[in-house]
C-alpha cells in the first residue's frame, strides 16, 4: 500500500478558517488524542493552536502553533520526516529538544516515579553526560544501548514527549 502525502497546504494559525482547518483538525484528532476539547469546526482557535503545539512538541518540531509545510508533512506521516541521527559531538536545537525531554523535572518525579536522566545543563551540546543519559533512557526502554539517537530511540523519545507534552507546554 502506498501513502500519498500532499504538502501543498496553506500556512495556518490562529484566526484561519475553512476546509484546510477542517483537514488539520481531523489530523489532530488522530495524532493528539490528549486534547479532548478539540472540535472539527473549521476555526483555528485556542484549542486548535494548543493541539498543534502539543503535536509539534511530541515530534520535536518548533512548538510555535503555526502549521507550515513541515508540520503538515509531520501530521500526515505521524512523525517529523527529517529527524537526524544524533550522537556525541552533535549540537543544536534538536539536542536541546532531546535534553528538554530527558531533563529532571517535578513532573517526572511526582507522576512518573523517577527523576529523569542526568546530563548536566540544557546547552544543545551532545557531550559525554548527554550520551550517558541517552544510554540510560535506551536501557530503560529495552533498546540497543549505544548512546546514539536514531529511529528507534526517536520513536521512544516521542512516546515520552507525548506523555509529558500537555504538562510541558
Amino acid at each position: 500500500m502506498q501513502t500519498t502525502v500532499c504538502t501543498n497546504q496553506p500556512v495556518l494559525k490562529i484566526g484561519s478558517t475553512g476546509s484546510a482547518v477542517v483537514e488539520l483538525q481531523k489530523l489532530l484528532t488522530q495524532r493528539v488524542p490528549v486534547v479532548d476539547e478539540l472540535e472539527v469546526d473549521g476555526i483555528f482557535g485556542a484549542v486548535t493552536e494548543l493541539s498543534v503545539k502539543v503535536f509539534q512538541f511530541c515530534v520535536f518540531l518548533e512548538d510555535d502553533g503555526i502549521v507550515g509545510s513541515l508540520t503538515w508533512l509531520a501530521l500526515q506521516l505521524g512523525q517529523r520526516p527529517d529527524l537526524p541521527v544524533l550522537h556525541q559531538g552533535s549540537q543544536g536545537i534538536d539536542v536541546i529538544r532531546v535534553q528538554n525531554i530527558l531533563k529532571f523535572n517535578t513532573f517526572t518525579k511526582e507522576y512518573m516515579g523517577f527523576d529523569g536522566y542526568d546530563f548536566g545543563s540544557i546547552d544543545g551540546i551532545f557531550g559525554a553526560k548527554t550520551e550517558e543519559a541517552v544510554k540510560a533512557f535506551q536501557y530503560d526502554r529495552g533498546l540497543l544501548v549505544d548512546g546514539v539517537i536514531a529511529s528507534k530511540t526517536w520513536k521512544e523519545l516521542m512516546k515520552l514527549a507525548s506523555i509529558i507534552s500537555h504538562i510541558a507546554l
